[in-house]
């Protein structure tokens, strides 16, 4: 693997032309570690398919395909094939076409160009894309797959940067809607807010006192029972008719 990535980095250097930078590319010392191996994996990907016929709408993942159209007898790639066999390298599906792709990632100025940014030209992407390899060359797929220097004429405003620090959040965008699908489950406390209503359905009990309190007034029913006596004085005048037996002034004497 260290004899083929050599061979195809000299063989990169000699076919590449020398000429005058119009891409500044960016310090790489400013790129982390994974960076740079997911960009060298990508590179050497693409590299490799240097040679291979273009052929429209031919090309993907997996390698180069039949085409369709005027390329559907010839196993090839179009540009946007390959792309997304290059990225494929490093875990990354690109969209078939290079419309799709210049909507995703980051937009960057070609000022800051890094090794493995999408070029693209035409309006919005949509004629071709290639991919930036430094040193003002890129890879890009006109009769065949090849290398050639960066052209200014018809490219977009900005590369677009998939790989490096955007690269994950672009993948953990599907992630990101898992909770969204949890937030019914977050409202199954709001369901149990009436279980806090039941104290105040106890309420009523605290009032039982209160109906007790005429039990507390049983005992003044009670008082006429003190007059029972009083109904009794008659019982007392039929001894003042036997008046000769004097139990009479014996009582007057109380």
């Amino acid at each position: 693997m260290k004899r083929i990535y050599a061979f195809a980095i000299g063989v990169a250097m000699l076919v590449a032309p020398v000429v005058t930078a119009s891409i500044a590319a960016a310090d790489p010392g400013t790129r982390s570690m994974d960076y740079q191996q997911a960009t060298d994996v990508v590179v050497m990907r693409g590299l490799s398919q240097r040679g291979v016929p273009f052929s429209w709408a031919g090309g993907g993942v997996t390698g180069p395909t039949r085409g369709k159209g005027t390329g559907a007898m010839t196993v090839g790639f179009d540009a946007s094939g390959l792309m997304q066999y290059a990225y494929a390298g490093a875990g990354i599906k690109l969209p078939r076409s290079s419309g799709e792709m210049y909507r995703l990632g980051q937009k960057v100025l070609p000022q800051q160009a890094q090794r493995g940014d999408l070029i693209f030209y035409g309006p919005g992407g949509t004629q071709s894309v290639a991919m930036y390899l430094g040193n003002n060359q890129m890879l890009e797929v006109g009769d065949v797959v090849q290398v050639s220097p960066v052209r200014a004429n018809g490219m977009t405003p900005y590369l677009v940067r998939v790989l490096g620090t955007q690269q994950t959040p672009f993948q953990q965008a599907p992630a990101q809607q898992l909770p969204a699908q949890q937030a019914p489950v977050q409202q199954a406390p709001a369901q149990q807010a009436p279980l806090q209503q039941v104290p105040t359905q106890q309420a009523p009990l605290q009032q039982a006192p209160v109906q007790q309190a005429p039990v507390q007034q049983a005992p003044a029913q009670q008082v006429p029972t003190q007059q029972a006596p009083l109904q009794q004085l008659p019982l007392l005048q039929p001894p003042t008719q036997q008046a000769p037996v004097q139990p009479a002034p014996y009582g007057i004497t109380r």
